[in-house]
């Protein structure tokens, strides 16, 4: 008989959610089982993956990260513009690609790296500290294009590799699901990952023991960033488009993912492979949704309810060292 305490209820939350909501779907929408609708599923799922996976070790610092949304609306209409800039130049496909998800990629762990530095350096908190550059990079994004734009039919051979697949398993889902395996690892097995458990667990006792707290906290910060942009490039590639309001939904949607996953917000506690599990969990109840009809704004309100449900669930208020960052 398997025994549900706090540790692992979350989970049981997620899957009883999954279960429910695929009946309550299937229900109201006889295509939400099809082939087509759940490789779509599979298909949406992949920058979401990949965003929470990024997020999920900063919730287990005990920080957060709000401008991540903002960080992948940057990202995503940099890579589209850089690709543009090289329409008329000659250059092979393959090398136009590379310059621009590399420079994209290499400014967003640059972006993340300098929100890091002033969550710890200025000993100003994540949460402020990712609010204002939410602003920021909100507005850069309107900076770089104020409207949507669409890739040039002769640069299509940037994104062809999207739509690799073996079967309903796309390549930007098992992209994703092999960077939370190799994120797992680290996680588990080195000294980095040990220091961040350690450090959402008792920063000042982390500190006393000889772990680089600073160090750990800017480095999860920059692969957030890396992520975050990661996201912002598949969803590029899938639209064959940029949009800079594209990440707005996305800060919301992460971190009920991470949460549902059973990661506290408190931080010390977590697994970044359940996360996959709370990933499902959101990209199910959106597509859902989506196909039965639901307004957007009736979406956000779940999605924040939801919130609020993983929190409730995942804090052990009978601690006495639970405090409220």
């Amino acid at each position: 008989m398997i025994k549900i305490n706090r540790n692992n209820f979350a989970i049981y939350f997620s899957i009883s959610i999954i279960v429910l909501l695929t009946i309550i779907f299937t229900a109201l929408e006889s295509t939400f089982l099809s082939y087509a609708n759940i490789s779509n599923l599979l298909s949406d799922t992949a920058p979401l993956m990949i965003m929470a996976a990024g997020m999920t070790p900063i919730l287990l610092l005990g920080s957060i990260d709000l401008s991540v949304g903002s960080m992948c609306s940057v990202a995503n209409v940099m890579a589209l513009s850089i690709i543009m800039q090289f329409k008329e130049s000659g250059m092979p496909i393959p090398l136009i690609m590379l310059i621009a998800f590399c420079s994209t990629l290499i400014f967003s762990v640059g972006a993340g790296i300098l929100l890091g530095l002033i969550h710890v350096k200025l000993k100003i908190p994540s949460f402020i500290a990712s609010l204002a550059f939410l602003s920021i990079w909100s507005s850069v994004a309107l900076l770089i294009s104020n409207a949507p734009v669409s890739i040039p039919k002769k640069l299509w051979g940037t994104i062809e590799w999207y739509k690799w697949s073996i079967g309903p398993l796309g390549l930007p889902l098992i992209l994703s699901l092999t960077l939370i395996f190799i994120y797992y690892i680290f996680l588990t097995r080195t000294s980095f990952g040990k220091g961040i458990y350690a450090i959402g667990g008792n920063e000042r006792a982390a500190r006393i023991a000889g772990i680089q707290v600073d160090k750990i906290k800017i480095a999860v910060f920059a692969i957030n960033g890396f992520c975050a942009s990661f996201g912002a490039i598949l969803l590029m590639a899938k639209a064959k488009s940029s949009a800079p309001t594209v990440g707005e939904s996305f800060t919301l949607m992460v971190i009920s993912a991470v949460v549902l996953g059973g990661t506290a917000l408190i931080g010390g506690k977590g697994n970044i492979l359940n996360t996959i599990l709370g990933v499902f969990t959101v990209a199910m109840i959106k597509n859902g949704m989506n196909i039965v009809g639901v307004d957007v704004f009736w979406q956000k309100i779940v999605f924040g309810a939801i919130i609020l449900i993983a929190i409730a669930i995942n804090t052990d208020r009978s601690s006495r060292s639970f405090i409220v960052k």
